[in-house]
């Protein structure tokens, strides 16, 4: 949810960029699979410099089979210079504090802004509300809650999903519970739970703090899980939590892999030692205290037992979500419930209630005074779990932590097959910002970049900050090319699966660092690139202001295999070219060129009356199949031609099974090449060109089928 998913590699510059409005057609041409496959492949292994497109572009890259929604789990946006929604006129203005300037310019900027990415890119409905030293200084509404009723949206009572910003609240109720010694940040979890046990992989148990900080070690398994169609598809959550237990890949504290079923199962661990659902207790311990009547964690559920549906006056307040097709077309979904994983992202609220809620958060005495926790609960909760990366953004009780312009930064993302959520709080300004859109598919980036406009359009930059997040001066050219030659290679971000089919969506999440000209590294992605100099050994930073930092991290035996990107919901790990997406790309695309070549060849024989043998017919059969592969996924990835909506919501869907056939069929017919060569070899009707032809063939097919294996795309468990 949260979109995360917010995963692309962000291009930091000292100038403000126009947000280039790429059509439709463009956008899933430059993005579909056989454009990455060839411009992805000859521009990264050759060493060429990636092309610099829009971040708007890496907000929808495709990914195969696996949805875009996936990724959203966390759609946080690392602080830079470089916002992509400027108005035509905008100049960035300086000022010391919001509330030395008329409102009415603040609420002019947000309006001008969100009702251009209204019109320009179709977005149905937008909230937005601003807070500012606890009050409520902006709540506006944009647009229409229901296309179909011409219903517009109320910012106080118009109830949108906010995706895993939900992550936030089930934290705060894990921290009522520990603050009454119901639980405790490093016990086992596992002594919590009676149901159902997490496997000890590790030695290392699961702890909260490990949850809480997305560090517990799991590999994603959201695919297909997370979100369900109807009512009549929710699960209780222990039997979601039982069944669906992704696996475990790292030892606690290790690295950062956002995980929706860890937070998933810190809600379980609520209902546990309360005694209550966690709609329940949420609305008593949480939404009630803080005066938040159109918020809730109920879903308009019918024919289910187990749980209590929304109310009947609630349920008419819930916002219509949609999904953009690749016509621009904003087509109107049915609600999709979360109630099976509620605590990773299952909330329903108003911008209104999220407004009290963030200053809440932000003013101690109304949080800890509120029935919300103590002083010291409250204290503790604005520290990070870990601080083994103190200078880079982390993570904190549910919270990412970085800074933007000098300035602290809190926030989080959420997402959802039909909304786009974002919560961002400035602490030293007591300044928070919520945005809510009922539209996925837009190309809008006014979700991700609303909160930093408004801090750089009405604040002065403030880069004091207290001894301990001081940044170190960047020194260059101390370090010699020896020295940075450890930290190139091939890098996999670790929100990923490693043992499913969605281990697929990797694919797009892979960044090479190579040796820059003037004694730094140089990080490329498919969505840019950034340059990196060395502040301290093992540490790098980006050159603008408020570039990223990266920790690097070496393994038992000396090697670096791994950085922090906290900012981008995972780390990275060093991987081999074989078991990197360029293997994978020049793969398919050398299994593409040859299968042709093998039709073509086969075309000119029948065409000169040339009898073809059997094991030709075989060869074309199964170069016919590696085709219709490569095309399926082509169609899938591009969006063009199958409903990209229900392959998302329904993973994997019936297209996605389809194309896994034909890869089980190419696998059958590689077996039998494989075991004629022999007979081939010794055929008399056939020439050393044919036999050498057949036997490149038979190899290619085999190395196609091999990378599948390595890309978990080869078996029958994907077909119940």
């Amino acid at each position: 949810m949260c979109q995360t998913n917010h995963e692309r590699l962000y291009i930091t510059q000292d100038k403000w960029n126009q947000m280039i409005d790429h059509g439709k057609w463009q956008k899933y041409i430059t993005n579909s699979f056989i454009v990455n496959v060839f411009f992805g492949f000859i521009t990264r292994l050759l060493g060429k410099s990636v092309i610099k497109r829009d971040a708007s572009w890496g907000n929808w890259q495709r990914l195969f089979f696996v949805i875009a929604i996936i990724l959203l789990p966390h759609r946080h946006v690392l602080a830079n210079d470089n916002p992509q929604l400027m108005l035509d006129d905008e100049k960035p203005a300086i000022s010391m504090s919001l509330s030395t300037r008329d409102i009415s310019e603040v609420e002019a900027f947000v309006d001008k802004l969100v009702n251009k990415e209204i019109a320009k890119h179709s977005v149905p409905g937008v909230t937005v509300s601003i807070v500012k030293d606890g009050e409520i200084v902006l709540l506006k509404g944009y647009g229409f809650a229901d296309l179909g009723k011409q219903l517009q949206v109320n910012p106080k009572t118009s109830m949108f999903k906010v995706g895993s910003i939900t992550k936030t609240m089930t934290a705060l109720a894990v921290m009522q519970l520990v603050e009454q010694g119901e639980l405790a940040l490093d016990t086992d979890v596992n002594k919590y739970l009676s149901a159902f046990k997490i496997p000890q992989t590790f030695k290392e148990p699961i702890t909260i703090r490990a949850l809480l900080s997305h560090r517990a070690g799991f590999e994603v398994a959201d695919a297909g899980n997370l979100f369900a169609a109807n009512s009549s598809k929710v699960v209780s959550t222990q039997e979601f939590l039982a069944t669906r237990m992704p696996k475990r890949i790292w030892p606690p504290g290790l690295n950062v892999s956002y995980s929706n079923y860890g937070f998933g199962l810190l809600g379980y661990l609520v209902e546990q030692k309360s005694g209550l659902d966690l709609a329940t207790y949420m609305q008593r311990h949480i939404f009630a205290p803080l005066g938040m009547q159109n918020t809730t964690l109920q879903e308009p559920l019918t024919n289910n037992d187990g749980l209590k549906p929304i109310s009947a006056e609630l349920a008419q307040q819930l916002t219509i979500g949609y999904f953009q097709d690749n016509k621009g077309e904003n087509l109107a979904k049915p609600f999709v419930f979360m109630s099976q994983i509620a605590g990773a992202g299952g909330v329903t609220s108003s911008t209104y209630d999220m407004a009290l809620y963030m200053i809440a958060r932000m003013d101690n005495d109304k949080y800890s005074g509120g029935n919300l926790v103590n002083t010291y609960t409250s204290r503790d909760m604005k520290q990070r779990l870990y601080n083994d990366r103190p200078l880079a953004t982390g993570i904190m009780y549910g919270m990412f932590d970085g800074q933007y312009r000098g300035y602290e930064r809190l926030s989080h993302g959420g997402g959802t097959p039909t909304f786009l959520s974002n919560m961002v709080m400035y602490p030293e300004l007591n300044l928070g910002v919520f945005i809510s859109i009922n539209v996925v598919g837009s190309d809008s980036n006014v979700v991700d970049f609303l909160p930093d406009l408004i801090l750089r359009n009405f604040y002065r930059p403030y880069p004091t900050k207290s001894p301990q997040k001081a940044k170190p001066p960047i020194s260059q050219y101390m370090f010699s090319e020896q020295d940075l030659e450890k930290y190139t290679g091939r890098w996999l971000n670790t929100r990923r699966s490693y043992s499913q089919l969605e281990k697929l969506s990797a694919l797009s999440k892979s960044v090479t660092i190579s040796l820059g000209e003037r004694g730094d590294l140089v990080m490329k992605s498919f969505d840019g690139q950034l340059t990196l100099r060395e502040i301290s050994s093992g540490v790098f930073k980006g050159l603008s202001r408020d570039a990223p930092i990266f920790y690097f991290y070496q393994g038992p035996n000396g090697d670096v295999e791994r950085f922090s990107a906290s900012m981008w919901s995972a780390d990275y790990e060093r991987v081999s070219f074989i078991q990197s997406p360029d293997f994978f790309y020049v793969t398919l695309a050398l299994s593409s060129l040859i299968s042709l070549a093998t039709l073509l060849l086969g075309f000119i024989r029948s065409r000169r009356g040339r009898h073809f043998s059997l094991f030709e017919k075989l060869a074309s059969f199964s170069a016919t199949t590696i085709l219709f592969v490569v095309l399926g996924f082509i169609l899938i990835d591009s969006g063009l031609v199958f409903d990209q909506y229900a392959i998302n919501l329904d993973f994997p869907s019936i297209h996605v099974k389809v194309v896994l056939w034909l890869v089980l069929i190419t696998l059958v017919t590689t077996s039998v090449m494989i075991v004629s060569l022999p007979l081939v070899w010794r055929a008399k009707d056939l020439g050393w060109f044919d036999k050498l032809h057949y036997l490149v063939f038979t190899a290619s097919s085999l190395n196609f089928l091999y990378v599948f294996w390595l890309w978990n795309a080869i078996g029958f468990n994907y077909y119940s």
